[in-house]
């Protein structure tokens, strides 16, 4: 007996550590924001989706991601250790917030009036005149204009409702990036066709963002991850698929 207690304490000496630095689980979070992410049978898809997938696959991972409001998810990912949020613009405001991974791509926020508005916003200045500019809540273009010091923004949590309140004539110009833009128009019923850009605001890179309080050696593992669907060509494989026009 005292032989084998000498033999099996080692072993569950070592399963011990073993189990002490398993990494901790993480959460995966997303909002409604087509084609990066969006919810199509049951199933988180789109672009972003499929590059935060390739990166489990590679980390031997399957942490199964939530789809939930933006504002929501945002302040989770400041707040919470263990949060990965997709997709994510890297700006000033948040970049000592957050660790980024990518990035995965990039695009152009301006402000859309009705095609049949005659409002003129030369430059932002004449943006803060306006009677009511529509937002999501937190994203980053709204972070953006309250920095700049707009105080006419009506902030909205789902940016479907900022195209109804242009369409309504609640709201004299909302903001979107081109990417989303016109997926967003299809879901909430409006032609895209049926608002115009009227006053580029500024180019962007959208990342993977994982929240600052999560252990560095996982945030290097995805880093790592990410590396690697870049070099042997998957990143470029899966953007192709969504943006076969890139």
């Amino acid at each position: 007996m005292k032989k084998l207690l000498a033999l099996l304490i080692p072993v569950l000496v070592l399963s011990f550590f073993s189990c002490a630095k398993k990494e901790a689980p993480l959460t995966i979070l997303t909002e409604n924001y087509p084609p990066l992410s969006f919810m199509e049978n049951g199933m988180i898809t789109g672009y972003g989706a499929d590059v935060v997938a390739a990166i489990q696959k590679n980390l031997k991972t399957d942490f199964v991601p939530q789809l939930i409001s933006w504002d929501t998810a945002y302040a989770r990912a400041l707040t919470e250790p263990n949060v990965v949020l997709f997709t994510m613009e890297k700006t000033p405001e948040r970049e000592g917030k957050f660790h980024f991974i990518g990035p995965l791509g990039e695009n152009v926020s301006s402000f859309y009036a009705l095609r049949e508005s005659d409002i003129s916003v030369p430059d932002l200045e004449a943006a803060k005149k306006v009677k009511a500019i529509a937002t999501t809540n937190s994203w980053f273009t709204e972070q953006y204009l309250k920095n700049q010091g707009f105080t006419n923004l009506v902030s909205k949590p789902d940016p479907k409702d900022d195209i109804r309140m242009l369409t309504d004539k609640v709201a004299d110009l909302s903001v979107f990036t081109d990417v989303t833009y016109p997926q967003i128009a299809k879901d909430a019923g409006i032609d895209p066709a049926a608002l115009k850009p009227v006053l580029e605001l500024m180019k962007t890179e959208y990342y993977i963002a994982i929240s600052k309080q999560t252990d560095p050696k996982t945030v290097e593992r995805w880093r790592e991850a990410f590396a690697k669907l870049q070099r042997d060509g998957s990143l470029k494989a899966i953007k192709d698929k969504w943006f076969p026009a890139e």
